[in-house]
């Protein structure tokens, strides 16, 4: 009888299968998490480039000047920021200006400005700030004598030297070390998640903590940063065939259009 009633009554339905999980499925879903975290280390970087010539252009100069304290605190400053790690430099800023009563949070344009964005930022321009015054400082000391005493022979101050004659020369000459050094803060800026930055790492980490898919997170962020390494690469090369005489007059000995 009990057989007859288990054959009489209908099979449960069996659950249905679950969707295939694909190889960056992860990745996918949390696309706009990485597109924000993209936009926000360009703009880290932007800034930071800003800051890292402008500082890094001074302190070349200040090197370079006949004036022994200024040669010496223009040295400090590069020797500071080039031998102690970035990672320090960040927390040091975000923890300790707070501590004198720097504050660096501000709204721009109706945007909020966190004091981990604006110090981490400054940080990493001035650390940047350091090797980029020693790439120029090389290309000032690259420049001819002859070319600053010729302007000067002219009527020019010394100013108007640096600004109108060794100056344009020296970035010229450093542009692909310098194409190195921007990239390289590109990455760096990686280190700024630590201090709660929102930039493409720390949502890498946070869709690595939702998803533990640690191989696909961290692929993918290889890839997203190659996607900005690689055309400031292509724009430096492209910048120094054509601003860079030297190496166009080369070229162009070669039989090579430039």
């Amino acid at each position: 009888m009990l057989e007859l009633l288990a054959q009489a009554a209908p099979a449960a339905a069996a659950p249905p299968p679950e969707a295939a999980y694909y190889f960056g499925q992860a990745v996918v879903e949390n696309l706009p998490l990485f597109i924000k975290g993209m936009g926000i280390t360009l703009v880290v970087a932007l800034v930071a480039a800003v800051i890292s010539f402008t500082v890094g252009l001074v302190v070349a100069v200040l090197r370079v000047t006949p004036s022994g304290g200024l040669k010496i605190v223009a040295t400090c400053f590069a020797e500071f920021f080039r031998n102690t790690p970035l990672l320090v430099q960040v927390i040091a800023f975000y923890f300790g200006l707070p501590r004198i009563g720097v504050r660096l949070k501000f709204d721009f344009l109706g945007i909020s400005i966190s004091d981990s964005l604006a110090s981490g930022t400054l940080a990493l321009g001035l650390y940047t700030g350091a090797f980029v015054s020693e790439a120029i400082r090389a290309g000032l000391l690259a420049v001819p004598k002859g070319q600053g005493e010729a302007a000067r022979s002219l009527g020019l101050s010394i100013l108007q030297t640096l600004k109108l004659v060794v100056i344009p020369q020296a970035v010229r000459m450093v542009l692909p070390p310098l194409g190195n050094i921007y990239s390289a803060m590109l990455k760096n800026s990686a280190i700024l998640s630590s201090v709660g930055v929102a930039d493409l790492m720390y949502q890498a980490d946070y869709v690595n903590n939702r998803t533990f898919q640690t191989f696909e997170v961290l692929s993918a962020v290889v890839l997203f940063y190659l996607m900005l390494t690689l055309p400031m690469a292509a724009l430096v090369h492209w910048l120094e065939r054509k601003y860079n005489p030297l190496r166009a007059r080369t070229l162009r000995l070669r039989g090579a259009r430039v």
